[in-house]
């Protein structure tokens, strides 16, 4: 399987936003169980791209089969700061993808002059702290019982990583 990492765009929005569904559909991953609707994720693309703020998407073709983001905090005291989120499509995982989409994303943060990037995952998501963790990413702290989804309470895990 052959996949390419390159800047999310305009043109890729409907494939970015199919890709978030299908990962936040899982209830595995992400803290949404559906993508936004299709004028939010439009207007938070767009958004990133005229604020230059890094985001990526790895294409099998045309498709989107993953995305990394690192959105800066909005308050001033926190500007030095980006929250990473990130997916990758099922079928996809364990091939290389995330640690490109992260590699790619951070250097661009690096670029951007953010010097922490931070994020939150759910505790039971082992493969996804392993690989925050191989990228360099440290914890800091567990949130608990910070999610609830199909009836059960579970921790999120806070990571970060300073440049």
């Amino acid at each position: 399987m052959e996949y390419v990492v390159t800047p999310l765009t305009e043109e890729h929005i409907a494939g970015y936003r199919a890709a978030f569904d299908q990962v936040a559909k899982e209830h595995r991953f992400l803290d949404y169980l559906e993508a936004p609707p299709a004028v939010a994720v439009q207007k938070f693309v767009l958004g990133n791209i005229r604020d230059k703020n890094p985001q990526f998407v790895a294409l099998d073709g045309e498709a989107v089969v993953g995305w990394c983001v690192i959105a800066p905090k909005q308050k001033p005291i926190y500007q030095h700061t980006g929250v990473l989120g990130m997916g990758i499509v099922e079928g996809y995982r364990g091939r290389g993808i995330g640690s490109a989409l992260i590699n790619a994303t951070l250097t661009a943060a690096r670029q951007r002059g953010l010097i922490r990037v931070e994020l939150q995952v759910r505790e039971k998501s082992l493969s996804a702290v392993t690989l925050f963790e191989k990228s360099g990413f440290v914890m800091e702290g567990v949130m608990r019982k910070h999610a609830f989804v199909d009836g059960e309470y579970e921790n999120s895990v806070l990571m970060a990583m300073l440049f």
